[in-house]
């Protein structure tokens, strides 16, 4: 949990930081103001100059050095300066959608308002209830839960929300992603990694009687299938999938986007995997770790000690 408060004091920081900035580049140089212009009129957005600087700006600051420092209101600060950002956040989209226009900011609260949210999730009661191992059930059940998570999961992720995406990225302006067989390329890639998500969720369910996601975990740590060759398959497989789709569509926003849903995974979720992980299973998983890498797949599978 340190190593998230940690890199949750400094991503709040630098969103402070980056608040000042952005509204102090507005005012040395109005002409970036065209960017960001919200309707027919800069008033518009000038007009959030007080509520950004006063409670988002200063807000950030201080969520950044209650998670420094675990102050007992570290909780009530993230879930503030979430909550505001979730609001603009809301409110410049909606007028993007009436108006057509002051996409480039929407582009960029998007990104800030999941990582301030995640953050406040996580470091707060509410991350309690992230990790719990899945109930005793048949494999075929465990396996019919796991192909409706990756269905549904899938489908939001690598279907919906780059369609949406796709769509605006023409609105700010990015020069599309073209080389050759750039589609065939895009396809095969996203075949691998799919495939390798797949063999992992079997992994997961089979022999773990769990399924990928964090709150319907496999009670026991799981060494055979994918896992037996790199700790974290399904983090790789969702990468690389984020990258083929990326490809396929030639948008450097969904690259964004996948880079964007790595970190966070990297940050976030990682650090409270394995927290959680060495915390139930031991030295098993310790060994587990030292001969397994987390990102890099190993041709030779694993054996634990003493097997």
């Amino acid at each position: 949990m340190m190593k998230v408060q940690r890199s949750a004091s400094v991503y709040f920081l630098v969103q402070g930081v980056g608040v000042f900035a952005w509204w102090l580049l507005l005012l040395l140089v109005p002409a970036t103001g065209a960017y960001f212009e919200m309707g027919s009129s800069g008033d518009v957005l000038r007009a959030f100059w007080l509520p950004d600087v006063v409670l988002l700006g200063f807000g950030s600051m201080v969520a950044a050095y209650f998670c420094k420092t675990n102050h007992k209101f570290q909780s009530i600060a993230l879930w503030f300066v979430a909550g505001l950002m979730a609001y603009a956040c809301f409110y410049c989209l909606s007028f993007s959608i009436l108006t057509d226009s002051g996409w480039p900011g929407v582009v960029l609260m998007v990104p800030a308002m999941l990582w301030s949210g995640l953050f406040a999730v996580v470091l707060s009661p509410v991350q309690e209830l992230m990790f719990r191992p899945a109930n005793p059930a048949s494999t075929n059940w465990i396996l019919a839960k796991t192909f409706i998570q990756i269905v549904v999961i899938w489908g939001l992720i690598l279907v919906l929300f780059p369609i949406l995406i796709s769509r605006v990225e023409p609105k700010v302006g990015i020069a599309s992603i073209s080389f050759p067989f750039q589609a065939q390329i895009a396809v095969v890639c996203f075949a691998v990694m799919s495939s390798l998500g797949l063999w992992s969720a079997y992994s997961m369910s089979k022999a773990g009687k769990g399924t990928p996601l964090p709150l319907d975990h496999a009670p026991d740590l799981v060494v055979t299938g994918a896992y037996a060759h790199v700790r974290n398959p399904m983090a790789v497989s969702g990468i690389g999938q984020g990258i083929a789709v990326a490809l396929y569509f030639g948008s450097p926003l969904i690259l964004m986007y996948a880079v964007v849903g790595s970190l966070m995974w990297q940050v976030v979720f990682r650090p409270l995997e394995e927290e959680d992980l060495a915390g139930r299973i031991g030295a098993d998983y310790e060994d587990y770790c030292r001969n397994v890498s987390c990102w890099i797949p190993a041709w030779r599978a694993y054996a634990p000690t003493g097997v």
